[in-house]
């Protein structure tokens, strides 16, 4: 599309022909601060001598981060006024040249149509609803929630007064701050810093004067400036068991509240690129619905920007668990711990970056597992002093001072959305929207696991098609599938050498994964389908699996090893990975 080109990299070097170039106004350096303070009141009351009260109550003080240069800003939507927004160029035919262009109806002028979308000069305000620290709001840019109060409380009863059964419980409030990475981005925000870019032309020409600035990107603050908050509480029975072992049973409970989530406050709304009112009339009506409408930036409801990132703490989560460990004291050269986690951790948002809906479907769709939800997780730890054979010196000084220990694990696996993809499509054909997405949909009563263990047959396709156009994202829910679990045997062996009292010598032998169990930890999750089927750009039908999507074709042949639902083993060295033999001798003086 570029005009100047020559045709050879080359020779555009020597001309100076550039497609295109992008430089920031300035070089923003944040000059970042806070402070942690905290401060507490406990107390510890034996009421009776088996019933013990341990209480309390914490402050804690997290000064929002900021920048002491007073550089950052953001975007408050109370102050964006839409009759002081910047025009943009629009799409229109040249009548002199009959070629499509970007169009300014006020000046009557036309300009090559790479301008499309980008801002008109001087037409408005270009920093429209845009608030600097400490001019319109202050230096934190959100507010300062000041003391967070954390009571605790502990209770420790022992039952019979021999120390053979207590019962424990507690909980407790816990905060924490403003995830400092979010507020780097505060300075990115214009006044200080805009970011113009240049489309084809020569390199002795460029100028700020010739610059034309697009729609920026923005970042804003949660007004409210909310604390992540954590509400912990457990209740556990500790007993003492024979053969020096005790047993601990436990539920453990959190709730997550104000947790951090991304949420654009200026997305493209559903539907937007099927109206016939949101159509560039210098495009072919007859592609594929939603190809030709007009570019984003015209069609978002805050005109004059690109998305506007809100960094809120509106997300919530829930963890529930039954906990038991069962441990063996050091005693006959054994010593021995066991675990067992049956838990279940529920989210809107697994991570502090995770995008939420725009409307008000964010439950329904988006409260689901965690991605790091393991529901069953069992855990072997032990180390054993390996009996020596005392009979004469000989068996002594090869039997003696061996150990064998090792670590056993066994868990499900993790959960995970799966995705798709539809040849020549993409979210503005299938919700209408170029910021909005859809899900994959699933056929009712359909199990898309197919029990399988084979590892190129973990999930059946045909229980997966394609979203309609006017999907609204709500064809499935979020992390509700499972990767398959891990199961690993990690041993090591040893032996000290004591050469002379200040002389050592040791040997040993570590096995990860010691008998190469496969794992198959993650499965390729996303499905592909041929283009939708279409008449004069109408979508007469969904299409069908992409050749190749499945590792089996029709026929029952593996013609694809990372198809959809094949499995993933893990690198060498890494949980769930092959067996690694490791040696070690080591001299200490």
């Amino acid at each position: 599309n570029n005009p100047l080109d020559t045709g050879y990299g080359y020779s555009n070097m020597l001309f100076g022909v550039f497609q295109t170039m992008d430089q920031s106004s300035a070089y923003i350096n944040g000059l970042y601060r806070y402070w942690n303070i905290e401060e507490y009141v406990q107390d510890t009351w034996k009421i009776t001598p088996r019933l013990t009260l341990d209480y309390g109550i914490r402050g804690s003080w997290y000064q929002p981060q900021y920048d002491a240069g007073l550089q950052a800003s953001t975007f408050i939507l109370s102050d964006w006024n839409a009759a002081k927004a910047p025009r943009l160029y629009v799409p229109a035919t040249n009548p002199a040249t009959g070629q499509r262009s970007a169009y300014d109806s006020v000046a009557n002028t036309y300009l090559p149509s790479y301008d499309i979308g980008l801002e008109i000069p001087n037409s408005g305000d270009p920093f429209n609803g845009i608030c600097q620290a400490a001019k319109c709001i202050g230096k934190y840019l959100q507010k300062n929630r000041g003391n967070q109060w954390g009571p605790r409380f502990g209770v420790a009863w022992d039952v019979f007064g021999d120390s053979r059964m207590v019962i424990r419980t507690g909980g407790g409030i816990y905060y924490d701050r403003f995830q400092g990475n979010r507020v780097f981005d505060f300075v990115r925000n214009p006044p200080e810093t805009v970011q113009p870019t240049l489309y084809y032309g020569f390199a002795q020409n460029i100028s700020a004067g010739n610059a034309l600035l697009g729609p920026p990107t923005l970042f804003a603050a949660d007004p409210t400036g909310k604390i992540p908050t954590t509400y912990n509480y457990q209740f556990s029975i500790q007993t003492r068991l024979p053969w020096s072992m005790a047993l601990d049973t436990a539920y453990v409970g959190t709730q997550g509240r104000h947790l951090q989530d991304n949420r654009n406050l200026n997305y493209v709304p559903y539907g937007a690129d099927f109206l016939p009112q949101n159509q560039d009339p210098t495009l072919s009506s007859t592609a594929l619905l939603g190809n030709s409408a007009l570019s984003p930036n015209f069609l978002r409801p805050i005109y004059g920007y690109s998305n506007i990132t809100l960094y809120e703490s509106q997300s919530t989560s829930n963890y529930n668990a039954l906990q038991v460990a069962l441990n063996r004291r050091a005693a006959n050269g054994l010593f021995l711990g066991v675990t067992y986690t049956w838990s279940k951790a529920m989210t809107t948002a697994s991570t502090d970056t995770t995008s939420v809906r725009v409307d008000q479907y964010q439950k329904i769709a988006n409260y689901g597992p965690a991605s790091f939800d393991t529901r069953q997780n069992f855990a072997l730890n032990y180390v054993y002093q390996i009996p020596g054979w005392k009979q004469n010196f000989l068996s002594r000084a090869i039997t003696n001072g061996w150990q064998v220990s090792g670590v056993t694990s066994i868990r499900t696996g993790m959960p995970f959305t799966p995705g798709f993809s539809v040849a020549s499509a993409g979210s503005q054909n299938q919700t209408g929207s170029n910021t909005e997405t859809a899900r994959i949909g699933v056929v009712a009563g359909c199990n898309p696991n197919t029990g399988s263990s084979d590892p190129f047959n973990r999930l059946n396709a045909a229980c997966f098609f394609a979203p309609s156009p006017g999907s609204t994202g709500l064809e499935s829910g979020v992390n509700w599938l499972y990767n398959p679990g891990l199961i690993q045997f990690d041993v090591a062996l040893q032996r000290d050498f004591a050469v002379k009292e200040r002389y050592h010598f040791q040997f040993r032998v570590d096995a990860f994964n010691v008998f190469n169990h496969a794992n198959f930890t993650s499965l390729n999750t996303t499905l592909n389908f041929n283009a939708y089927p279409t008449s004069n750009g109408i979508v007469t039908g969904l299409p069908g699996l992409a050749n190749n999507a499945t590792p089996y074709n029709s026929a029952g042949r593996l013609v694809n090893v990372t198809g959809f639902g094949s499995g993933i083993s893990p690198a060498a060295g890494n949980p769930g990975g092959p067996r690694v033999l490791q040696l070690l001798a080591r001299f200490s003086f």
